[in-house]
């Protein structure tokens, strides 16, 4: 049995694809790819399939991460190739490894968040809403938990590692917590943001967001591999 990290992408259209989805379109494409999955065993045996860190829906990604085992002697580059001959073209896998980090490792997610301009919106003057959202000593919103829902500060946990004003709007990225024990979703941040805007820059129109997840991280910064 040989256990495989499959790194993969997941683009285009393939981003309107739910985790629970996801995971049905992997486990039709091992059976037709002929891939010989471990299953788990006990009384309901499952095709095991792990994912450390699912993606939120409509983001974008090419560092998605996927854990299996080959029950068998198939090389592990044999089995990616198999994969992407069943699987559709926006969701492929880019390399196949051993795994060296357990899941527990992960503690950050960059993601690059652009923001379109709406309604004739100078980029510019988003900009500066931004920068005056931002300013702010606290930016306090409610998330969702297993327990309920709480109060955080999400400026607090997000780490704007750089902010570019664009022809047509702003792109940030961004780092936020990742993880089995805390996990910000950047949405929350520009939530937050498009809720701000009507009290405070009336005349500033934001339109689309467009995000992608660009790394997933252990705590000392090192991708998770």
């Amino acid at each position: 049995m040989v256990p495989v990290r499959a790194t993969f992408e997941k683009r285009r259209r393939a981003k309107y694809i739910s985790h629970l989805d996801l995971m049905r379109c992997m486990q039709r494409a091992f059976r037709r790819a002929g891939v010989p999955i471990w299953f788990t065993e006990g009384f309901n045996p499952h095709a095991y399939l792990m994912f450390p860190l699912a993606l939120s829906l409509g983001y974008e990604s090419g560092c998605e991460c996927m854990d299996f085992r080959i029950d068998g002697d198939m090389p592990m580059e044999e089995a990616m190739e198999r994969l992407n001959r069943v699987l559709p073209p926006d969701l492929q896998l880019k390399s196949v490894a051993a795994p060296v980090r357990k899941h527990t490792d992960i503690a950050f997610a960059d993601y690059a968040v652009v923001l379109d301009c709406a309604d004739g919106t100078p980029a510019e003057a988003l900009r500066r809403a931004w920068d005056a959202f931002i300013a702010q000593p606290q930016i306090l919103v409610e998330k969702k938990t297993k327990r309920g829902t709480a109060e955080v500060d999400v400026k607090e946990k997000a780490q704007i590692m750089e902010t570019e004003t664009l022809e047509s709007g702003i792109r940030l990225q961004l780092r936020m917590p990742a993880g089995t024990s805390v996990n910000v979703n950047p949405g929350l941040l520009t939530d937050a943001f498009a809720v701000w805007l009507p009290a405070h820059e009336p005349d500033v129109r934001m339109g689309m967001m467009h995000a992608e997840r660009l790394a997933i991280l252990c705590e000392d910064g090192t991708p998770f591999v």
